[in-house]
């Protein structure tokens, strides 16, 4: 989760709480996959050192038309002044990360968590973005039903505010190495079993490539949850299973083309989010790296699955 909080701008009274529970290079042509680069964003983690122009800039260079926005930055940068800069490149918002900690393990409370997730919400509603992505927080020393309950209660309210702004919620699992810090739910069968309960509408899943690859049983879910799936994030591994450490797509091992084509089948038509982190790429400032993976995935998108 991030490591500060921002309610300052909410007042108490709100009602829903009533109840507490080195600058970017010019590219080669991004001429290619039209349908891919019409569904393909950035996300700002993958580019976690560089500024907010030049991660709208490497957008733009790239050919995408979408953008998911991670909070430290556009808080860094200011709220309206990020909303301007999207709106001059016709930009549009594919996710806003994160919310979250309704676990209280950081030692958060509750409704400084809830009142920072509404915050977070608006905004994404103003920009006109998809969707919001959730940590849930760690288990803590919470027993897993009541570290359940926790979330699945804040995440109803949530969803009702969310559906008022036109907003989905994606809860994301990782797998167990990554999720210290973030998330109780480590994999798939949880957190569609937590989706599950919420029953809410507005309440989804974010689906992550480089932690779904690693649940063993990811082809047989797939099937069964891919009404909910509101987002997905791309990223590869340095290994196929168990990967230490990620790359970007393509510059792994990990099957990335079979999970393309089994969504693709199964119709989803949402959004793919490039989402690493990865300290080699978070140190440069070149963005040949990601014209690179942009390349290697128009090769293996399923063009005649979806169209």
């Amino acid at each position: 989760m991030p490591d500060h909080l921002n309610v300052g701008e909410y007042s108490s009274n709100d009602k829903i709480f009533q109840q507490s529970p080195a600058g970017v290079q010019k590219q080669i042509s991004t001429v290619g996959n039209d349908v891919l680069l019409s569904r393909l964003s950035l996300n700002q983690m993958t580019t976690r050192r560089w500024s907010t122009e030049q991660d709208v800039q490497a957008a733009c260079e790239l050919g995408l038309k979408n953008i998911g926005l991670w909070r430290l930055k556009y808080e860094d940068f200011g709220e309206s002044e990020t909303a301007s800069l999207l709106e001059k490149h016709r930009l549009n918002v594919s996710s806003i990360s994160w919310i979250g900690g309704f676990t209280g393990a950081h030692g958060y409370i509750i409704d400084d968590c809830m009142r920072e997730a509404v915050q977070v919400i608006r905004y994404a509603s103003w920009l006109g973005a998809k969707s919001v992505v959730v940590a849930t927080g760690e288990q803590g020393r919470h027993i897993t039903s009541h570290a359940q309950r926790l979330v699945i209660d804040s995440l109803k309210l949530l969803g009702e505010y969310a559906r008022e702004c036109n907003v989905q919620l994606a809860v994301m699992p990782m797998s167990s190495p990554t999720a210290h810090g973030w998330t109780f739910l480590t994999s798939l069968h949880k957190a569609c079993d937590l989706i599950r309960k919420c029953e809410h509408p507005n309440v989804g899943l974010c689906l992550h490539s480089y932690h779904t690859l690693q649940d063993s049983k990811w082809k047989q879910m797939l099937p069964l949850i891919i009404d909910k799936i509101k987002l997905v994030k791309l990223c590869d591994g340095v290994s196929p299973k168990r990967p230490r450490k990620q790359c970007l797509p393509g510059e792994g091992k990990m099957d990335i083309s079979s999970l393309f084509t089994l969504l693709e089948s199964l119709g989803y038509q949402g959004l793919y989010e490039i989402d690493t982190w990865c300290e080699k790429h978070w140190k440069s400032d070149n963005a040949e790296m990601l014209q690179s993976s942009l390349n290697w995935m128009k090769t293996i998108f399923p063009v005649s699955v979806s169209t």
